[in-house]
């Protein structure tokens, strides 16, 4: 397994604890990334592809809103509309018009897109087990708890009121 080093050079240019997390956070993720996007290519599909047909797949019968499957998903592709064409033309969703509001348009996954993603589970999990297989269950643990704290510390803080600035007084 490809072991990430920070690079020396990399941690003498900031003296920031919190640059150096999100240097971190980025080399990892990029690295995450490679190893998933491995799997999913051997199955003929990307990230994007996986995640919204996950997505599906775990949603109620009847299919979601476009609205809906954007909020659900984890990343953000600003042309969903487009991936889920291709995705019917694949045959992997079928789209329809909404009976009780025929504005909207429903997605849900097909019987063909259902098997493509029960076919790529057994090889993602096993992937990622692999990741994370030298570290101890409660560092995995750990991890996930203080990468949610700090975004749950972030959204706070963006919830909180705004003191407006004060007049100088002159």
């Amino acid at each position: 397994m490809e072991r990430l080093e920070p690079d020396v050079e990399e941690a003498h240019l900031s003296s920031n604890p919190a640059e150096a997390v999100l240097a971190s956070l980025e080399r990892a993720t990029e690295y995450f990334r490679r190893e998933i996007h491995l799997v999913l290519r051997a199955r003929g599909m990307t990230s994007t592809q996986y995640n919204v047909l996950r997505t599906l797949y775990n949603a109620e019968p009847g299919g979601i809103t476009c609205s809906e499957l954007g909020s659900r998903l984890t990343g953000t592709d600003p042309d969903i509309t487009r991936l889920l064409d291709r995705l019917a033309k694949q045959r992997l969703v079928l789209r329809r018009r909404d009976q009780r509001d025929r504005r909207a348009v429903l997605t849900e996954i097909t019987v063909e897109g259902r098997e493509l993603v029960e076919s790529v589970i057994p090889s993602l999990d096993s992937r990622l087990r692999d990741l994370f297989d030298h570290m101890a269950p409660a560092r995995v643990q750990l991890l996930t708890d203080l990468l949610d704290e700090a975004i749950t510390t972030e959204r706070q803080q963006d919830r909180a009121p705004q003191s407006s600035p004060k007049a100088k007084a002159g």
